[in-house]
């Protein structure tokens, strides 16, 4: 369309949230001008149906909406924080803490599914521990086909209703309403790779398996590594900017895996905080090394920290020091403003 800047050489992701905007159920490999590069985009169609709804169908409201949208879900976020934080005996502002995780800007500048997905996540948590498992469900299927890592919740979910079912005799856990929060998610999930199949001929899931996950531990290391030979020490650059996010990310994980015993959040999201740090060691060193990105793959290892933090009691130490983490996520929030949403 008129406007629309295009780049040379290569664009962002949100290009093809974009494209599926226009039209969610278009499959072909290129259309409206765009061609998709690997089967996995057709996954995360949560975003770009929700776009094409509320622009109703047309064309040139697509932009705008991409925009509104994820303004509107990092809004819900603060909103969903100060409801785990006054559920963990906190003021309703350390909630402020969930939207603060500074990927969600790049998101925002660059129109992809993070923030949203990130609002299904964290509602259906929510609903979960309201046992309110339709609700649940719906949230957090949703949430699955707007990101696909949103499963790793749901699984966690299913672990623990598993060994609870396992252990009746002495829990008296039964299959019944409360597995409809981690069933329909995973039909809805695997129905869609089922679509997507018949659609393209791949199943996304399993086409870019290799191209997102490797040895564990090496592609951070590998990260940590070059970047740190490009560190420049008089001035504040993108790898510097790197390693303080970081420490952020860093500093938070370990308070949360201090506080695992002693939160009151549920077991099933302890688990899945557990399961997301095993998810980001096993990523490929392109999601690590991008300077571009500011880790944004990786929110969920921060929400469910943040999450596990809000419901620890003050007495613990790393609950504590709650502000002074806050005060350290500023910095990243100031100067990634200034870079992705102001262009300077």
């Amino acid at each position: 369309p008129h406007g629309m800047p295009v780049a040379k050489t290569y664009g962002y992701d949100g290009q093809f949230f974009y494209r599926l905007a226009l039209n969610p159920l278009n499959f072909h490999h290129t259309a409206y001008g765009i061609t998709m590069d690997r089967p996995y985009r057709y996954m995360r169609i949560g975003y770009p149906a929700l776009t094409w709804l509320v622009s109703a169908g047309q064309h040139f409201l697509v932009p705008v909406m991409l925009v509104v949208i994820n303004i509107a879900a990092i809004g819900a976020l603060g909103y969903l924080g100060a409801m785990f934080a006054v559920r963990g005996g906190r003021h309703a502002l350390a909630g402020l803490l969930i939207p603060g995780y500074f990927g969600l800007l790049t998101s925002l500048s660059r129109d992809t599914a993070e923030p949203l997905a990130a609002v299904c996540l964290l509602a259906g948590l929510l609903a979960v521990r309201s046992r309110r498992p339709v609700l649940a469900a719906v949230l957090l299927a949703y949430g699955a086909l707007t990101r696909e890592t949103v499963m790793v919740a749901v699984a966690a979910i299913a672990i623990m209703r598993v060994i609870g079912m396992l252990r009746r005799r002495t829990t008296g856990a039964r299959p019944g309403r409360e597995d409809l929060a981690w069933l329909v998610p995973s039909v809805a999930f695997a129905a869609w790779q089922v679509v997507v199949k018949a659609a393209t001929g791949s199943v996304p899931l399993l086409a870019d398996g290799g191209r997102n996950a490797g040895a564990p531990f090496i592609a951070p290391l590998q990260a940590f590594r070059h970047n740190f030979a490009h560190i420049h020490l008089h001035q504040f650059e993108q790898y510097d900017l790197w390693f303080l996010e970081l420490a952020i990310l860093v500093c938070f994980s370990v308070a949360a895996l201090l506080c695992l015993r002693a939160t009151k959040a549920p077991v099933h999201e302890r688990l899945a905080f557990v399961l997301y740090l095993i998810e980001i060691c096993i990523v490929t060193p392109s999601t690590w090394n991008s300077l571009d990105a500011d880790m944004r793959s990786f929110i969920e290892v921060y929400l469910l920290a943040v999450i596990i933090l809000l419901g620890t009691p003050r007495r613990k130490l790393s609950a504590w020091l709650l502000p002074e983490l806050a005060a350290l996520t500023i910095p990243a929030l100031i100067v990634i403003t200034q870079r992705r949403l102001t262009g300077s």
